[in-house]
């Protein structure tokens, strides 16, 4: 949708284009703040096909979420949003002082940092553009790796998803080598949400504390499961997935199906469709 026509449409401000990368001038950017989330559920925001949950529609079993936009031409796209519930409301929990100093700003800033997201890559056919839809963390321990656990990927947080052949997904969010940095705020990454790795670890500070994953979390609660199956805690294939936050329910009891895990929602949109 054209920007004009959807500030229009959310009654924001038309907002000068933000480029890519950390020259991007995000003080210009206060439309672009918890409203801005909360507005991009209004009808006709997004196409139809984006699967989207504005702040004010998420579970009560969840106390943060990250949004993530993935559009490539969008003064929106390329960011991440870190919120967490502040009494009948949200506020954002995370953000990068460092880079708003150099913005200018000080106070709260509209969103927590730039990001890359997925693209494709000529002849590697796992790449791709990072997956949309409503994701749980994965909640087992061996999908969350801390420091360099996986190859360029630096506290490495993996979403819950596996693809209908039995596969779980590659996509996490991760920081990034420091080379890279200079990408950030461009699609760039194979699927993976990356960060700078001081980022990384407010994320997984949020996530973990000071303990190891799983039920030592601070956010570690019972939470919506949005799979069929039993929610084993080995590495063997989840099924029956929804992307859209669909709540699911037990076809005998009518009891909502639930998995312990993290009171954390991943939003991945798009908003330049």
């Amino acid at each position: 949708m054209d920007w004009t026509r959807r500030t229009a449409l959310l009654g924001l401000a038309t907002l000068p284009a933000l480029g890519f990368g950390r020259q991007a001038h995000a003080i210009d950017a206060p439309g672009l703040g918890i409203g801005y989330l909360e507005a991009l559920g209004q009808p006709g925001a997004l196409t139809l096909k984006i699967a989207y949950l504005p702040p004010s529609r998420i579970d009560p079993a969840y106390s943060h979420a990250i949004y993530v936009n993935a559009a490539l031409h969008s003064d929106g796209g390329q960011k991440m949003w870190v919120i967490e519930r502040n009494g009948g409301g949200w506020r954002l929990a995370l953000w990068d002082e460092d880079f708003w100093s150099g913005e200018g700003v000080t106070g709260t800033p509209p969103y927590s940092w730039p990001v890359s997201t997925g693209r494709k890559y000529p002849g590697d056919k796992r790449s791709g553009p990072t997956p949309l839809g409503i994701f749980n963390p994965d909640d087992r321990a061996f999908r969350h790796r801390p420091g360099w656990g996986s190859p360029g990927m630096y506290n490495s947080i993996y979403i819950d998803l596996h693809y209908g052949s039995g596969r779980a997904s590659g996509v996490a969010m991760h920081g990034t080598p420091r080379n890279k940095y200079r990408l950030l705020g461009r699609a760039d990454s194979h699927g993976c949400i990356r960060m700078e790795q001081e980022n990384a670890d407010k994320v997984w500070a949020m996530f973990h504390g000071t303990a190891r994953p799983g039920r030592s979390s601070p956010l570690w609660s019972e939470v919506p499961r949005y799979f069929k199956s039993p929610p084993s805690q080995g590495r063997g294939a989840r099924w029956g997935y929804v992307r859209d936050g669909t709540i699911l329910h037990d076809a005998a009891t009518g009891a909502r199906l639930t998995k312990p895990g993290y009171s954390v929602l991943f939003v991945f949109f798009r908003d330049d469709d």
